[in-house]
């Protein structure tokens, strides 16, 4: 039986998201507003949405 190899990408942003997805990435994980381990993150609800229905025109999973 083969085994599909996933990639999975960090998102810092909604930016970084298109881009990994647009590079061949089959999920994405970003985190919420306050709730991410990265200080630096811009996330917004908003990005988060746009983001999530971006990776489903790829067939492509987003992880919060």
């Amino acid at each position: 039986m083969k085994k599909k190899v996933e990639i999975l990408a960090p998102a810092k942003n909604l930016v970084q998201g298109i881009a990994a997805i647009n590079a061949g990435a089959d999920a994405v994980y970003i985190g919420a507003p306050l709730f991410g381990a990265r200080t630096n993150a811009t996330n917004s609800v908003e990005d988060i949405a746009e983001l999530v229905k971006y990776a489903h025109l790829f067939k492509a999973q987003v992880f919060v």
